[in-house]
């Protein structure tokens, strides 16, 4: 291959860390560059070129060349400079199917034929769903939600690419998968519905019961003394008619939680009373969700849900920073775990694409 229509951008050394003299790029260690077969250009990963060719991407298992940093070499894919006097070994993985390469040490990356990309994790560790079409950790494999081409959406929450991203990702109880960076900060936020479906995405089934007690201790003011709302379940998909209005929360008739759904009201006010300095003036709009955790309770639903029942991670694709491990969490029918708990639990590994 002609050396002489590669511009100097392209022959230039790029750096994984430069302190430590690694070759490769910030998002992995490498000592070659890719040729994207779209473009004709050299880049230090697809990512890069992604980055700069921000109008498409680089189709990764069409790459046939490319070119050594250190002896400025092209050549066709493989993991050895071709050149005697540089013999470079590009780096510690490579793989020939996605023309990826990771020269990170101790790291396991396995290829998923079915996924058709290589994973991040031990191959033993993981299960590919073909329905999900994706690789799904072995603890957690027979008990996960299934639902067909589920990771082919984008994240709800940041609206990138779930399939493929460097980032794990954590599958919530209704079967959604959200990043788990996502994820985590869905929770900070005192977000407790999936995004998609509203259901709730962990066993809130303590904080209903403060619900029901601050309900109990909390009469709505003689003003409103008739009103009522007609509501359905995000989680049971109960409808609940004509029940009486409060201020607090509407419980679900069939399942007995607080996510529910407003769908019309019946709101009678006692003029009488309308003046009356004890009455709190409130109004319940159609559509409103009313399953909010209050302000008093957001530390105590992160205290207690710190784990999220019946939510497994997924491993990472090629590419991912996190460590691969797994989210753990236990249904407990006691009543002081009733909650699900939301921790930093940690993804199982598989979540990396190249």
């Amino acid at each position: 291959m002609d050396i002489s229509n590669i511009s100097e951008e392209e022959l230039k050394e790029t750096y994984f860390d430069v302190d430590k003299d690694i070759l490769g790029c910030k998002h992995y260690p490498r000592a070659c560059k890719i040729k994207a077969a779209c473009c004709g250009k050299f880049f230090t990963c697809r990512f890069c070129h992604n980055e700069k060719e921000n109008k498409h991407d680089i189709d990764r298992h069409a790459t046939k060349f490319i070119l050594c940093m250190k002896c400025k070499i092209p050549q066709l894919v493989s993991n050895q400079c071709i050149n005697p006097r540089c013999e470079t070994i590009f780096a510690r993985y490579y793989c020939f199917v996605c023309k990826f390469y990771d020269d990170t040490p101790n790291k396991k990356i396995f290829h998923c034929q079915d996924c058709g990309i290589c994973r991040v994790g031990s191959r033993d560790d993981f299960k590919h769903c073909s329905r999900c079409n994706m690789c799904l950790g072995v603890n957690t494999f027979d008990s996960h939600k299934c639902m067909e081409g589920t990771y082919l959406n984008n994240c709800p929450v940041c609206m990138e690419d779930l399939f493929s991203s460097r980032d794990s990702t954590v599958p919530l109880r209704c079967g959604h998968p959200l990043h788990f960076e996502c994820y985590n900060q869905f929770i900070k936020a005192n977000h407790y519905q999936c995004p998609v479906c509203k259901k709730s995405i962990a066993n809130l089934a303590n904080a209903w019961k403060r619900y029901d007690r601050l309900i109990e201790s909390s009469p709505m003011p003689a003003m409103y003394k008739g009103s009522t709302a007609s509501i359905t379940c995000n989680d049971c998909h109960v409808k609940t008619m004509d029940m009486p209005l409060h201020f607090i929360g509407l419980k679900c008739s069939g399942c007995g939680g607080y996510n529910t759904t407003v769908m019309s009201q019946n709101v009678q006010i006692d003029q009488t009373l309308a003046n009356d300095p004890n009455q709190s003036i409130f109004r319940v709009n159609e559509g409103d969700d009313v399953d909010q955790v209050s302000d008093d309770e957001e530390d105590d639903e992160d205290d207690d849900d710190e784990n999220q029942d019946g939510v497994y991670g997924v491993g990472e694709y090629e590419g991912d920073e996190d460590d691969d491990e797994e989210l753990d969490y236990d249904d407990d029918d006691d009543d002081d775990n009733e909650d699900e708990e939301f921790d930093s639990a940690e993804a199982d590994e598989h979540n990396e694409n190249n």
